[in-house]
């Protein structure tokens, strides 16, 4: 088929759902190259729809692009098929190369230098051209040249297909002419992509690019052969993250995984898309010494059978398997053979199976064992693993079965199973019948070990801890207690903790890696397998509790001015398990505390510690300020002020514990509570009270304005916030030596400043100012312009103080401003590069949705609606919040409004 940059454009396009498609960095050479790719699938399934009626029009074989792009040899003559598609008319320009071409072709048959009567018949999906179509009604025009189209059949050739008018009826009439072929147990689809393949192969010159009609019932019976060993496909195939293809570049690929990771219908869905002929192979049960024998047979009795086959020898087991493969070889047939549960082998009997077949694309699927490691380093390969399913898909089978997932809910499930598919189909089911749909509640239940039905995953893996030596079990339980990843020497002091001796811990470690059951990292650090962790737990509970207690506190005192999210939020916990509530406290009182998604669980014991009468006055209150802060940031306005009131009660009593600290405290809260009612005048009586505590130009003192100016800004008194945040940050400005240059400068050097600074605090409450001034200036109107540069600042300050929430939700407003001035590209370049990476890094689920679908709207602008559909579809089995549904409510309007405003050819 002669490259045509031309051909249709939109023929077959259909949006592309369920995964993130990444926007081209060349937009119109995507299109040229999609264009090209949609005309070449139209030519094979063309070519596949001339196969499947090959016999019944007695000709002898086909090929596929030679000096046309489909070629159809009879005894008596000789078609050429060139296949043209079209989003418009055909005219004279798009056939006249081909005619000037033929002429040629006619010389050489009139000559005798080739057999038969030659016929150009051009196949197209499109009606004629004005002009084109008067040139065939003139006498002049070929007898021997004829157009094929939609409504439009050969004269003299009534056996070939009609072409469909798009890909989708040119595929839905090869469905309808496999559906004829005698195998009932392969669907038509199935054969029909699967002789698609073969076609596209076949066009690189494989077989002499031709296809002889005599041996076409062997091909369609291969396939079938191949299709009825896999076991059946689920009515719904998903597929698992970034999941590759079958074959690659390597000639051995090692699969592993728990049972229940889909390895074998992973296969068994990659062979119905393999352009060549697929062996599966299950040696489960099989005595080992008759394995090679086995295959020999089923590889010779689908690729080496029929009436010229040579007979296999007189000889037993590899003999056998190599005689097949020098037969494979000598036909030029090159397959792809799937073992299945090779870890029931030794790892010397697999080599051997490798080695007698040296051409063949060998993929083993198995379970982790220790054997494996040895298989490995023979075959000089590393073992992969499938991915297991996305957030995505997570979301979308709980919908399916009518459970409720919020995003962090969905990363909980992944988390819990590792994304592999029978253990999220398992937790799904459990999720209906015992927790009411309420995936939460699953959650929570087996994260504290109460659900009373036990999992496909704990009867899985607690047979695979039955393997493990004493060592291991106490290794993994010291690994559950880590809950995070560990240095050796980290390990070591857990063991020592735990009473064991440091070779031992080490032994135990590779034990647990060499059953598949711990995740390494680069820099040498160890932690559990993510779908082991919920098993393991019974592991830490079979410790004795004094040794468990000295495993946490050493645990803690390893942890402690750790910098990584997962570290910080274990030592939290850890604090709250220990009892240290007073420092976890402390902590709270920092900015940057509520600005990541640490662990809720830590605020139950924050709450408990604000309830226990028997606490000190001071800690209650702190507890109280704590929970204020949380219910403020997850916009729970009724918590807000109930933690308030609380706050007043404990400053009421007089107890000495109540300083002028506290009452600053208290005095910002409430501020936040009377503007979130209205109540400006409480709000302006507080504050001047509030002034009465600090020292004027005092660091308190311009917190106190801070927190004032949020006030006003909560009251709906956006002119006077915007004031007021503008002059705090001026006074933080002059009080830190930051001027315009530094503001706007590399970001390097700003976190320069701040980490050489003794007043850091203060670098977040001046992003605060910024931040608070854009969105004053926002709500009333300006969303682009010099007024909004405020955003710009404020995204740096909260990046340079680890203020993360507050990171990406500036962030967000930038890339507003962004789309606003027509920067698309610098639009999206900030949401993928930076905001989404922060979200998923520091487990701020709840943003997550805003941020995606976010995206969404700014792909629908850069043109690339398919892809913002996709992105948006991608959220709607997640349970949104009633403000998450209003946003995509709202983005999802914008994109089909920016589609309605495309040419219909690429929408």
């Amino acid at each position: 088929m002669q490259a045509d940059e031309s051909q249709g454009e939109t023929i077959g396009a259909e949006p592309h759902r369920g995964r993130e498609v990444p926007e081209s960095l060349d937009s119109a050479q995507l299109r040229r190259i999609t264009s090209l790719h949609r005309g070449f699938t139209y030519q094979h399934l063309y070519a596949v729809a001339c196969l499947l009626q090959l016999r019944e029009a007695n000709a002898r074989l086909l090929r596929v692009e030679r000096d046309e792009d489909v070629e159809v040899v009879f005894d008596d003559r000789y078609l050429y098929l060139q296949v043209k598609t079209r989003e418009g008319s055909l005219t004279w320009s798009d056939v006249q190369g081909a005619v000037e071409q033929f002429a040629r072709i006619r010389s050489e048959h009139r000559s005798g230098r080739r057999v038969g009567s030659p016929r150009l018949i051009v196949v197209t999906n499109a009606n004629l051209g004005p002009d084109l179509l008067d040139r065939t009604l003139q006498p002049s025009w070929p007898t021997d040249v004829a157009l094929v189209g939609p409504g439009r059949p050969h004269p003299m050739e009534p056996w070939l297909p009609v072409p469909g008018s798009d890909l989708a009826v040119m595929l839905d009439r090869c469905n309808e002419q496999a559906k004829r072929v005698p195998f009932g147990a392969l669907s038509a689809e199935t054969l029909v992509w699967k002789l698609a393949a073969r076609v596209q192969y076949a066009c690189t010159g494989a077989h002499g690019h031709e296809f002889i009609a005599a041996t076409l019932p062997q091909l369609c019976e291969q396939f079938v052969e191949e299709l009825q060993a896999f076991p059946q496909l689920p009515a719904i195939y998903r597929s698992h993250d970034g999941e590759p293809k079958l074959v690659s570049d390597a000639p051995v690929r090692l699969v592993v995984g728990f049972s229940g990771a889909g390895k074998t219908t992973w296969a068994a869905h990659a062979a119905a898309h393999c352009p060549h002929p697929v062996t599966y192979f299950d040696v489960a049960g099989m005595p080992t010494a008759s394995v090679p024998g086995a295959l020999a047979r089923e590889l010779a009795a689908r690729h080496l059978s029929g009436p010229d086959a040579e007979p296999l020898p007189a000889a037993d087991g590899i003999d056998v398997l190599r005689a097949v493969h020098a037969g494979l070889s000598d036909a030029g047939i090159n397959v792809a053979v799937v073992v299945d549960n090779v870890h029931q082998l030794e790892a010397e009997n697999v080599r051997v199976l490798v080695n007698a077949l040296p051409t063949a694309r060998m993929i083993l699927l198995g379970h982790p064992q220790p054997d494996q490691l040895l298989l490995a380093a023979h075959l000089g390969i590393t073992p992969e693993s499938l991915a297991g399913w996305s957030t995505d898909t997570i979301a979308a089978i709980f919908d399916s079965e009518g459970c409720t997932l919020d995003y962090g809910t969905a990363q909980r499930v992944l988390t819990l199973t590792a994304g592999l598919p029978l253990y999220v189909l398992n937790s799904t089911q459990l999720t209906r019948t015992a927790f009411a749909g309420d995936g939460a509640a699953f959650c929570d239940a087996v994260l504290a070990q109460t659900h009373t039905t036990a999992t496909a995953q704990e009867f899985i893996l607690d047979k695979a801890f039955d393997l493990l030596k004493p060592r291991a079990r106490a290794a993994a339980g010291l690994l559950a207690i880590a809950e995070v990843p560990v240095t050796g020497a980290e390990l070591q002091q857990l063991a020592e903790a735990a009473g064991q001796g440091p070779t031992q811990a080490a032994r135990a470690v590779r034990d647990l890696a060499a059953h598949g059951m711990t995740q390494d990292f680069a820099d040498g650090r160890v932690t559990l397998h993510d779908a082991v962790r919920p098993v393991a737990s019974s592991a830490a509970d079979d410790l004795p509790h004094d040794v468990a207690h000295r495993v946490r506190d050493a645990l803690l005192q390893m942890l402690e001015g750790r910098q990584g999210l997962a570290q910080v939020g274990r030592w939290m916990r850890l604090l709250t398990e220990t009892g240290r509530i007073e420092r976890l406290l402390d902590l709270a009182s920092e900015d940057g505390f509520f600005e990541a998604g640490y662990p809720r669980a830590i605020r139950a014991a924050v709450a408990d510690a604000a309830e226990d009468p028997a606490r000190d006055i001071a800690v209650r209150f702190e507890a109280h300020t704590t929970l204020s802060t949380w219910a403020y940031y997850d916009d729970d306005w009724e918590a807000c002020a109930r933690h308030v009131s609380a706050m007043e009660r404990l400053a009421a009593t007089g107890n000495s514990a109540i300083g002028p600290r506290e009452r600053v405290l208290l005095a910002m809260r409430q501020f936040i509570v009377f503007g979130h009612t209205k109540d400006v005048r409480r709000l302006a009586e507080a504050f001047m009270t509030s002034l009465t505590q600090v020292r004027a130009g005092s660091s308190e003192d311009r917190a106190l304005r801070d927190n004032f100016a949020q006030g006003l800004y909560h009251a709906g008194q956006l002119i006077e916030a915007d004031v007021l945040a503008t002059k705090g940050a001026a006074a933080y400005c002059e009080h830190l030596g930051l001027d315009f240059d530094d503001l706007h400068g590399p970001t390097a050097d700003l976190q320069q400043r701040f980490r050489a600074s003794d007043s850091p605090d203060e670098y977040k409450r001046l992003a605060d100012c910024f931040a608070l001034s854009f969105k004053a200036r926002r709500r009333q109107g300006v969303v682009s312009g010099p007024m909004t540069m405020a955003a710009i600042p404020a995204m740096k300050l909260y990046s340079v103080t680890g203020a993360w929430l507050q990171f990406v939700d500036s962030g967000q407003e930038v890339v507003d401003i962004l789309v606003n001035a027509g920067s698309m590209q610098q639009a999206l370049s900030i949401l993928e590069g930076k905001l989404l990476p922060v979200a998923r890094e520091y487990n701020l689920s709840e943003l997550m949705i805003g941020l995606r679908s976010h995206r969404a709207v700014i792909l629908a602008h850069m043109g690339d609606i398919a892809a913002a559909r996709a992105e948006i579809d991608g959220l709607a089995s997640y349970e949104p919040s009633p403000e998450q549904a209003s946003d995509i409510r709202r983005q999802k309007a914008i994109i089909e409004a920016l589609a309605a405003q495309q040419p219909p050819s690429t929408r």
